[in-house]
């Protein structure tokens, strides 16, 4: 008893951790699981210091197999914060039901302290696994169709000078796309010409529909931007409709929209403007709306998707109660899917409209090499993958356009700086630039970011939203 206190106050000491996981499949075979990490302890910091490590394992008792390990870092920052301390794991799980174990456990051992383990059952007996999906749709064996099958030609004529025919998915959705009014899901890989598709499904609409409306739904104002500036020149300038962007930048007036045939728009501005729906009759004129990279629809953005389609549903019932109305074509483009029968189902695709081409199936080839670099803080990390970024260059394409993705704006800057230092020491500062340096000195005249600038005269271009209009035009028509 005349310790007891001082026993307390050291137990308090040891690293006691609280785990709550969430487990969501991601195939019949792969688990992922979000791991709520809360400490149970006081932290001292002549006894703790800075940061705790633990090493995490998932096991299967039964099986004695560990299934999944790393280590996982607890600072003293975080821990007086009190911010959201959480650790996501992809397990994998057997297919069958009688491989599978009644539970997984969750384990979190201190580096440090003996004693010091906090265990959590991930128990299966709830599991509901995906269905086991259908095989992707087969490229058949089609000859080609040719443009002139459009019968129209006007619409010729915004293909003729690029293709005289359709490709291989073209061809084979060109009927569904063109001669129905089915709702499409297309999954097809990045090249494979998903942007022909909608189109021929806007071609239909507006000859068969002319006084409704058509809403294209890009993920991002950049793409928005892009298709905006195709389509107002095909549908605008050469056939006369009249094309509108609306986008948190730019928002025409009330009287603009009601003329408009074609609107390309983001996802949060459609939503503000379809709530509205009763007191803003172009709403309701809508035939056909075009879901631009779908895919995206589990990210950020899906919640504003879900209510986009689930308000177009309410409205559509309504409509159809009171008038003799058309039901709204849905036309979904995205990169081939793993469960496109149930994305299908919930934006009311039947079979004739569901294609999903596996991958492989890329009009221009493509090979992947994927090489991983270690480390867990991000700027280090990045500054790691330059060199060998700029080696591969030299290796595969030093005479033709590369495209290096990063994942902010101030890392598109830092890794065009370490690309020019690799540069220097090569003694050939212009070894990636093309052109004549009097001209690419005239051409910089116009651009007003100062570091696009520098990184221009080597041969590099910097893109991204924060970039001015003019400054991101001139980097795409100088990498084309």
């Amino acid at each position: 008893q005349k310790n007891a206190k001082h026993v307390k106050i050291l137990a308090l000491v040891i690293p006691r951790l609280s785990l709550e996981c969430t487990a969501r499949p991601i195939t019949r075979t792969l688990l992922a699981v979000d791991v709520s990490v809360t400490p149970e302890f006081k932290w001292v910091r002549n006894q703790h210091g800075h940061s705790q490590l633990f090493h995490v394992w998932v096991d299967d008792v039964n099986k004695r197999e560990i299934y999944h390990h790393e280590t996982y870092t607890m600072t003293d920052k975080d821990y007086h914060e009190q911010n959201e301390m959480s650790v996501s794991l992809v397990l994998p799980i057997p297919e069958s039901d009688d491989e599978r174990p009644p539970q997984y456990q969750i384990h979190f051992v201190s580096a440090y302290w003996i004693g010091s383990h906090a265990v959590y059952p991930l128990s299966f007996q709830h599991l509901i696994r995906p269905h086991d999906y259908p095989p992707q749709t087969q490229l058949l064996d089609l000859h080609p169709l040719p443009i002139q099958a459009l019968q129209n030609e006007q619409w010729e004529s915004f293909y003729r000078g690029k293709f005289e025919y359709f490709n291989p998915i073209q061809t084979q959705v060109f009927h569904v796309a063109y001669h129905t009014d089915n709702n499409i899901l297309m999954g097809a890989p990045t090249g494979s010409g998903k942007t022909v598709i909608a189109e021929l499904v806007t071609f239909r609409s507006l000859h068969t529909r002319p006084n409704k409306k058509i809403i294209y739904i890009a993920p991002l104002k950049a793409l928005a931007r892009e298709r905006y500036r195709t389509w107002g020149e095909k549908f605008g300038e050469q056939l006369g409709f009249n094309v509108i962007m609306l986008t948190g930048d730019l928002t025409p007036d009330r009287e603009a929209i009601n003329q408009a045939h074609i609107i390309i728009t983001t996802p949060e501005k459609w939503d503000g403007i379809s709530r509205y729906w009763k007191s803003r009759k172009y709403v309701k004129k809508v035939a056909v709306i075009i879901f631009d990279e779908i895919h995206l629809l589990g990210l950020d953005r899906g919640p504003i998707l879900e209510v986009i389609v689930s308000r177009l549903r309410f409205v559509e019932r309504r409509i159809l109660e009171r008038e003799d109305a058309d039901k709204v074509r849905l036309l979904g483009l995205s990169t081939a899917l793993a469960n496109a029968e149930d994305l299908g189902d919930w934006l009311g695709v039947g079979n004739l409209g569901l294609y999903n081409f596996p991958a492989a199936q890329r009009p221009v080839p493509c090979q992947v090499h994927i090489q991983g670099y270690p480390g867990k803080h991000y700027c280090p990390r990045m500054a790691k993958m330059n060199k060998p970024c700029f080696a591969a260059i030299k290796s595969h394409s030093m005479q033709k356009p590369v495209l290096i993705f990063v994942s902010s704006r101030r890392q598109t800057r830092l890794t065009a700086i370490d690309l020019i230092s690799f540069i220097s020491r090569d003694s050939a500062s212009t070894k990636f630039l093309h052109i004549d340096p009097s001209e690419m000195n005239y051409i910089m005249r116009d651009v007003k970011d100062v570091n696009l600038r520098h990184s221009l005269a080597f041969g590099i271009g910097l893109h991204h939203a924060g970039l001015h209009p003019s400054d991101r035009k001139i980097v795409e028509e100088l990498f084309l």
